[in-house]
C-alpha cells in the first residue's frame, strides 16, 4: 500500500465572533466599525466621490480619528492573529501539514459599497467592522488511493464542520487541488 502526497489550497472567509472580543478586548469592534464608516462616509460624500476609498487611502491624509484607527489597527491584529491560531488549532489534526499562506482582515481590503447604494452606510459600517478575515491556507493530507475525485468535497465538508465551531459564519470561496 502506498500513500499519495496531495496539496490543496483552502480559501475562505470567517467572522469572528462577538464573545471572542469581549474576552480579550475592551473595545466593540462593531462600535469601532461604525465610527469608521461613518468618518469615511462623510469625506466620501463631501468630497463627491463615486465610491468607498480603502483603509490605505487615508494614510497621510487628516480625515479619520487616528486615535480610532489605532483601536481598528489593535482589533484587526487579534482579530487575524484569532483566525490563524483557530485554523492551525481546528485542522492540524486533520492534515499532514497546515500553512497560512495569506490573511486579510477584511476591513481594510476596498468596500463592495457605493454612496449611492441603498443601505449604503450600513453595509459599510459592517465592511469596516474589524470581525472578517480572508485566508488562503495550504493544506497536505495523505491518501491510501490515487486520484484527486471528489477531494474538493471531502476538503470543503471537514474543513467546515470543523471551522464553524470556532465562527460565526465560515464562507469557503474556493479550494484548489495542487497536483
Amino acid at each position: 500500500m502506498t500513500l499519495h502526497v496531495v496539496k490543496a489550497v483552502l480559501s475562505a472567509t470567517v467572522v469572528v465572533p462577538d464573545e471572542v472580543f469581549a474576552r480579550h478586548s475592551p473595545f466593540d469592534p462593531h462600535g469601532v466599525g461604525q465610527q469608521v464608516a461613518e468618518q469615511v462616509d462623510n469625506y466620501a460624500r463631501r468630497e463627491a466621490l463615486g465610491y468607498y476609498p480603502a483603509l490605505d487611502y487615508f494614510q497621510g491624509r487628516d480625515v479619520l480619528d487616528q486615535q480610532l484607527v489605532e483601536v481598528l489597527d489593535q482589533l484587526t491584529w487579534l482579530e487575524t492573529s484569532l483566525v490563524r491560531d483557530e485554523l492551525r488549532l481546528r485542522l492540524r489534526p486533520l492534515f499532514a501539514s497546515v500553512q497560512v499562506q495569506s490573511m486579510q482582515a477584511v476591513a481594510y481590503s476596498m468596500p463592495q459599497v457605493r454612496p449611492h447604494q441603498p443601505n449604503a452606510l450600513q453595509k459599510l459600517t459592517a465592511h469596516f467592522t474589524p470581525n472578517r478575515a480572508k485566508f488562503d491556507v495550504l493544506l497536505t493530507l495523505f491518501r491510501k488511493i490515487e486520484g484527486n475525485q471528489n477531494l474538493d468535497n471531502y476538503i470543503q465538508g471537514i474543513a467546515h464542520r470543523h471551522l464553524c465551531q470556532a465562527f460565526d459564519t465560515i464562507e469557503i470561496g474556493n479550494i484548489k487541488i495542487l497536483e
